[in-house]
């Protein structure tokens, strides 16, 4: 998680719950260690530069992953950051949450949309379906109007009801729209609705992000296993060796 869980006891709660899902939804076999990152900007998602200094702790714990001898590295945050440079500077699979969950909304239907907590979230989610060349397969989301993470997660435990009614009324927009699947625009919220055996809206299925991620986790290991692995040609730079990767970081003085 690119939140600071396990560091900041405002996240234990949020913590908890997600520990308990994904040993729900992971494979038998399967063991998956939860981590959190220890500084967290205010507003960071708000701004590029607080993201690019923000990842920084993501790919050191990305390379103490791989170093650890972990088949494969998950990243939960649903803007899906630093995915570029994880994809460059790993040679173990990676897997990002919100990707994962577009591509397997497209393999159930023909369009999605996006389900968000904020608008700014939504913004940000809405570029990554342009990036990721979906434009086309997506129906405009909408957002609950919740800004603040950490009382969206405490709402989930003390009030459920009104976070399901308010998903369920949002969801009516893109639905009428033509959205075949949604896909909701954080983590926390994806384990919700399926504990509470919330899977689909009128017919429409949610995508579970949280178990879609794993799966394709470990899909990934599966592929991997049989020669069939991540290639790093047609990056949206060079290719650059890992050898050549690692001197610029201990020239940059960040190599630990």
């Amino acid at each position: 998680s690119y939140s600071a869980m396990g560091f900041d006891p405002k996240w234990k709660n949020y913590e908890d719950s997600l520990k308990k899902y994904i040993h729900e939804v992971a494979r038998p076999g399967t063991q998956v260690d939860v981590f959190g990152v220890e500084k967290m900007a205010p507003r960071m998602i708000e701004s590029e530069y607080l993201v690019y200094l923000h990842v920084s702790q993501v790919i050191e714990k990305a390379l103490k992953a791989e170093k650890e001898g972990y088949d494969a590295f998950v990243l939960g945050g649903t803007l899906d950051p630093g995915a570029v440079y994880l994809r460059e500077i790993l040679n173990i699979p990676v897997a990002f949450i919100a990707e994962s969950s577009f591509y397997v909304a497209c393999m159930l239907t023909p369009k999605f949309s996006l389900i968000a907590s904020g608008e700014g979230i939504l913004r940000g989610q809405t570029r990554l379906v342009k990036q990721y060349g979906l434009e086309q397969r997506f129906v405009p989301g909408t957002h609950l109007g919740i800004e603040d993470t950490l009382q969206f997660v405490d709402e989930m435990g003390t009030n459920p009801k009104n976070i399901i009614d308010r998903f369920t009324k949002a969801a009516s927009g893109p639905i009428d729209k033509g959205a075949g699947a949604l896909v909701p625009g954080f983590g926390a919220l994806t384990s919700f609705l399926a504990e509470h055996g919330i899977r689909d809206i009128d017919g429409v299925p949610i995508v579970d992000g949280i178990a879609v991620l794993l799966r394709v986790a470990e899909l990934m290991v599966d592929l991997r296993e049989l020669g069939i692995a991540r290639g790093k040609k047609g990056l949206d730079i060079s290719p650059v060796s890992t050898g050549e990767l690692m001197a610029a970081r201990e020239l940059y003085g960040v190599n630990k």
